[in-house]
């Protein structure tokens, strides 16, 4: 698989058509899979949690999930040509679980958030099993959580506690979980539960859904001044690190 290193971190140049019509040959491997996002956030803090840029450059797929990564791929290597929504990822593998039968795991959120998502994803996707839930204010402790999601005998793993939360907890312990493919999800539930309405179609379209999420939501306006922060960090490093 191609890669690009933005700002220390690996990223795959690799499109959603691309994982869709890997899954079934990776169904016949053993895994685990680990589906983790790159976005301009985690580009821009990652080297505060060594542990997490250990845990992206390990990953099997290291998705390139925000417009910012594709710009920025175009002004290094130009690798990276698109970019791949952790959401629409989520759909596709629950479309996977639910023509192939597999039993799925949902962790995050607030109670009232999970509570809808998985009442959602069980009327629209039929055939896969929700083998459990653990929503993101839990009193559980970490082994409680692991031997939790364990004894559902779960295929399927999706983490939805934001960042640097869900990719610290699967940077400890996916590997004591026996899933095969996991995925960190950030906000996912909310827009699957319906309590959150996605971007609008146009935003999407002109990669502006940043945007939109960050003027929607008071608690995201930090987001716009990341961005800048995030090309002009990746920049410097690219600048010292090319060529070795």
């Amino acid at each position: 698989m191609t890669i690009e290193y933005i700002n220390g971190l690996e990223v795959d140049a690799i499109t959603l058509s691309e994982i869709v019509q890997s899954l079934p040959e990776l169904d016949r491997q053993t895994g685990p899979f680990t589906f983790i996002s790159v976005n301009p956030q985690i580009g821009l803090h990652a080297e505060d949690y060594p542990e997490i840029v250990t845990f992206i450059n390990q990953a099997t797929h290291r998705i390139p999930d925000g417009i910012g990564i594709v710009k920025v791929s175009q002004q290094q290597e130009k690798k990276i040509k698109e970019r791949v929504a952790g959401i629409e990822l989520m759909y596709e593998l629950l479309k996977f679980a639910d023509t192939h039968h597999k039993r799925i795991f949902l962790y995050g959120a607030k109670p009232d958030v999970l509570s809808q998502a998985v009442e959602n994803i069980e009327r629209n996707y039929p055939g896969l099993t929700v083998a459990g839930s653990i929503d993101g204010y839990t009193n559980m402790s970490e082994q409680d959580i692991v031997e939790t999601i364990n004894r559902s005998q779960t295929d399927m793993v999706f983490v939805a506690l934001g960042f640097p939360r869900q990719e610290l907890w699967l940077a400890n312990h996916y590997q004591e979980v026996e899933a095969k493919y996991f995925q960190d999800v950030g906000g996912a539930f909310d827009v699957i539960s319906g309590l959150v309405k996605r971007s609008p179609d146009i935003f999407i379209k002109l990669n502006l859904e940043w945007l939109y999420r960050s003027l929607s939501n008071p608690k995201r306006l930090y987001r716009i001044v990341e961005l800048p922060l995030f090309v002009m960090k990746a920049k410097k490093w690219y600048k010292s690190n090319k060529g070795k």
